[in-house]
Formats: structure tokens, sequence, C-alpha cells
């Protein structure tokens, strides 16, 4: 029933549903109501309501990678050129993911570190992070999983943790061999 001061507009508005849709269903040419007229509501025109915008749900964690090589406390001779880095799959990634590795060189006063990202399950260590000098050096060495969320301003991506990160392995690596020089007559 139409009461003091409701208009055909305010009743759309309070009832969501479109004037033209109220007229049509009442029979209206026009858009005049009077105070105590009775009119038909045609709730199933109601416009949508817009919900809550969905939050992405992001996937369950990945389970720690398990390392398969070197086994703990390898060792890397002078002759050995470079180390490779190996774990098992912790399933089907998706294309914004990757694997991180992240290597520690342990030896005294060093403090160097290498993070990397990879989709494949090997890592090649790169001859550059070996040790300068003709002694051996430890490093640490481990694997998780990460998602990219989003770019910096250089477009490197943000990457965030997408799962657990794997037990911590080491190994030793002997650095490059002193070259001697030999006088020159």
């Amino acid at each position: 029933e139409v009461g003091e001061g409701d208009t055909l507009g305010s009743i759309s508005l309070n009832y969501n549903v479109p004037e033209e849709a109220i007229k049509s269903y009442n029979g209206m040419v026009s858009n005049t109501v009077y105070e105590s007229l009775t009119l038909i509501i045609p709730l199933c025109e109601r416009a949508a309501t817009p919900g809550p915008t969905p939050t992405p749900t992001p996937p369950p964690p990945y389970p720690a990678p398990n390392l398969l090589l070197p086994a703990d406390g390898g060792v890397f001779s002078l002759s050995d050129n470079q180390v490779t880095l190996q774990w098992s799959s912790v399933g089907l990634i998706n294309t914004n993911e990757a694997y991180r590795i992240t290597i520690m060189d342990l030896t005294e006063g060093t403090g160097r570190k290498l993070v990397d990202y990879v989709e494949d399950t090997k890592f090649i260590v790169p001859g550059s992070f070996r040790a300068s000098e003709d002694s051996p050096h430890i490093y640490r060495w481990t694997i998780s999983t990460v998602r990219q969320v989003d770019v910096d301003e250089n477009g490197s991506p943000i990457w965030e943790d997408a799962g657990s990160l794997s037990e911590a392995r080491v190994f030793t690596w002997t650095g490059q061999a002193a070259v001697e020089s030999t006088p020159t007559p």
C-alpha cells in the first residue's frame, strides 16, 4: 500500500524493482501514485544485488622438497668444476611458481649467499660462487617452493613462500687453485 510521501521512484528504490515493471504489473500508464493505493510489487523483476567480491583462495601449501644429491656432507675437490644440486618434485607446480634455491658459504668470515629460482628439480651451482682461495669451503643449501605474487618497479618478480622449507644439507667445495707466477728472465 502506498504511504504518505511515496512516489513510484521511491517505491522502486525501496524494493529494488524497476519502475517500468511496477507500472506493467499494475496496468499503470503514468508514474502517478496516491496514498492508500495498493500496488503489486513484482519481486521476480528485482535487480540483482552485487554480492561480496570473491577473494581468490591460494592453493594449499606444498610439502618440503626431498633433497637427493649431493648427500649431506658431500665433498667436492679442486677437480670438480661444478656441483649439481637435485631434489624430488613436490608435484606439478603452477606457471607462477618456482623452486627457490638458497646456498650459503658458511666458511668463517665469508657470509656469501646465493638465491636463485628455477622450475626444474636440479640446479648447477655457478663456478663464480666457488671460493677464490685454494681452501675448502662449507656450503649449506635449502630448497623451498615459492609463488610469484607481483613484480617490483624494475619488473623483477616478488615471491612468497608456497610450501615448507626443505631440510638443510651441507657440502664442501675446494676453491680455485692459486696460480703460481713464473719469474720473468
